[in-house]
């Protein structure tokens, strides 16, 4: 059992995966268009109306309230406007993995709750940035969408790996990315991180991956990295009711100076938003 979980390397699991889910197309569309200094908005918004899927949750998503918007947006073009093209194309690129990402056959993964982590994660992750004023929420909340997308990655190719991990963690009390480096040699996070490049996203968004359990390893995002490690605690492994019993989560907290009040309604303003946006985008 101990050779079969050590053959692979972080690498060659990323270049399997890479050979059966890339970038969607439509994404790729979004950020040619993007990349024209003289684009317009209207050929943006045109790419997203031809899907008139995507173009509905695109509307349902700019009238929640994850914007908050005092008037309803009736209108793609409107939504691109109003919401930004930015927020926009990373709103396609969670939708889009998350429908590709889940096609691939997981090995001890529910599916269901794995993407509802990460949605929740994504959501705090951008509610901390918009209220601290740290970094780019709109970064901040596809890193949290993407943060553990190694698991897809490593646990759909073997079922000895995804068991080898499973007992480990049982039977050393370990956390799971814990568990794969003494297994592995290397975790999820760096796994995640491998994809992304692979993909060509940016390196900010590879890193806060990859420093999603350490943030202490960021080289250029560190107090992201951090923000993004609370998101992590606080949508799973440690509540922010249990936030003040936890010392890693109440140091997370410290450092980034956030007050009790001030975490609070972060939240709830996270569950609300989560509550709101989890059909739009989980489907």
């Amino acid at each position: 059992m101990q050779n079969a979980v050590r053959n692979p390397t972080a690498q060659s699991l990323v270049e399997n995966v890479m050979q059966l889910v890339s970038l969607p197309e439509i994404y790729l569309r979004l950020q040619r268009v993007i990349d024209d200094p003289l684009h317009s908005r209207e050929q943006f918004a045109g790419i997203i109306a031809y899907d008139t899927s995507l173009s509905a949750r695109v509307l349902r998503i700019a009238n929640s309230s994850y914007y908050g918007f005092p008037r309803r947006i009736e209108t793609v073009a409107e939504a691109v406007g109003i919401v930004g093209e930015l927020d926009i194309r990373n709103l396609v690129l969670a939708t889009t993995v998350v429908d590709s990402m889940s096609t691939l056959s997981r090995q001890g993964v529910d599916i269901g709750a794995f993407w509802m982590h990460s949605l929740r994660c994504g959501v705090i992750a951008r509610q901390l940035a918009l209220k601290t004023g740290v970094f780019k929420p709109d970064v901040m909340f596809l890193a949290g969408i993407l943060h553990d997308i190694g698991i897809l990655v490593i646990y759909q190719q073997d079922a000895a790996l995804a068991g080898a991990v499973a007992r480990q963690v049982d039977e050393k009390h370990q956390f799971r990315d814990q568990a794969e480096r003494e297994l592995l040699g290397f975790d999820h996070a760096e796994v995640g991180a491998l994809l992304i490049e692979g993909w060509g996203l940016s390196a900010e968004l590879a890193e806060l991956a990859r420093c999603h359990h350490q943030y202490q390893l960021a080289q250029q995002n560190r107090e992201a990295s951090l923000m993004l490690a609370l998101a992590n605690r606080l949508a799973g492994d440690a509540p922010a009711e249990n936030a003040d019993s936890d010392p890693m989560t109440a140091s997370m907290i410290e450092q980034l100076a956030i007050g009790s009040d001030l975490l609070a309604l972060i939240v709830e303003q996270s569950e609300q938003q989560c509550a709101e946006i989890k059909n739009i985008i989980l489907g």
